[in-house]
């Protein structure tokens, strides 16, 4: 019994899939309960509960697809998605790892001695980087 690389994958297309037909699903049966025209009260009592249903049933789906690009963002943050972006740019690679080096220092400095030290430091990776500083 094999395990399918992509089965992550699957799993949250499919999410997103069902989410997204939610929302278009429910949004076209409001635009359908919407004309007003000579409606009975009670017919518009009953239409409007059905609204407010399916607009909550859009409110969910909607939830979730917050909740699920928080999850991916933070999954793409601490290193834990994968797949599909191994080969990246080499460049971009290199680049993250001197801003994490300087982040580093620019902690250590904020731990030692303080925030106008910091303000020092920063006149320095702007040099070093290539920004503002460059030629002075």
């Amino acid at each position: 019994m094999s395990s399918d690389p992509n089965a992550g994958y699957r799993a949250l297309q499919a999410r997103v899939n069902t989410n997204m037909t939610t929302l278009l699903t429910r949004f076209e049966a409001i635009a359908q309960l919407a004309p007003v025209g000579n409606k009975d009260r009670t017919i518009s009592a009953s239409e409007t509960f059905q609204i407010e249903t399916h607009a909550s049933s859009m409110i969910r789906a909607a939830e979730d697809l917050v909740a699920l690009t928080r999850s991916m963002k933070e999954a793409w943050i601490f290193g834990q998605l994968g797949g599909g972006f191994e080969g990246g740019n080499p460049k971009a690679d290199e680049d993250a790892t001197i801003v994490g080096e300087i982040i580093r220092e620019k902690a250590r400095v904020i731990e030692k001695g303080g925030v106008e030290e910091v303000g020092e430091a920063m006149e320095g990776v702007q040099t070093e980087t290539g920004a503002e500083g460059e030629g002075s």
